[in-house]
């Protein structure tokens, strides 16, 4: 079992003594990155990322969703989007989902939220802003009622022995 980047079981090699019973493994993770990119952290982990069947995560379904939009909700958002990321954890690709990344409430048709760090830019890259920063645009989209797609539902996430703000504390922000 893992935590916040940290493994949290007692004996390291019970992954793979799971796979040599044929244990068919899956992460499953909140975390606001696609599932391959979750895959490949593994590595970093000590885990042999081919000892699991795949991953899933609160960020790949949010890609999904947003890519398929066979469901209602996400049918009904357009295609401009304030884009909330990460600058020093790296910034989320949009690749693939057709978005118009804007700067401004009044070209918004939604907030999509992967991180706490940055606000993401046409180009793909994040520009670092402050915390107080992005909640002032928050507020300003919930004035005009603007939806807003969380990637990640945690408030905080503890690194290093100091909580880290994650994108779930900004629904307080959204109305």
């Amino acid at each position: 079992m893992m935590g916040n980047s940290r493994i949290l079981v007692p004996f390291p090699h019970v992954v793979e003594k799971l796979a040599t019973y044929g244990a068919k493994m899956v992460v499953i993770s909140n975390s606001s990155r696609r599932a391959s990119t979750t895959l490949e952290k593994l590595k970093s982990l000590g885990f042999d990322p081919s000892l699991f069947v795949g991953a899933i995560t609160s960020g790949e379904l949010t890609h999904q969703y947003l890519q398929r939009r066979d469901d209602a909700w996400f049918a009904a958002l357009g295609r401009s989007c304030i884009h909330m990321t990460w600058n020093d954890r790296g910034a989320i690709s949009l690749e693939g989902l057709n978005l118009k990344v804007v700067d401004s409430v009044e070209e918004a048709d939604f907030i999509l939220a992967h991180g706490t760090e940055a606000l993401g830019q046409s180009s793909g890259a994040a520009w670092p802003m402050e915390l107080e920063d992005l909640e002032k645009i928050l507020e300003a989209c919930a004035a005009k009622e603007i939806p807003m797609v969380v990637a990640n539902p945690d408030y905080v996430t503890v690194e290093a022995r100091a909580l880290r703000i994650m994108p779930g504390k900004n629904i307080r922000h959204s109305g």
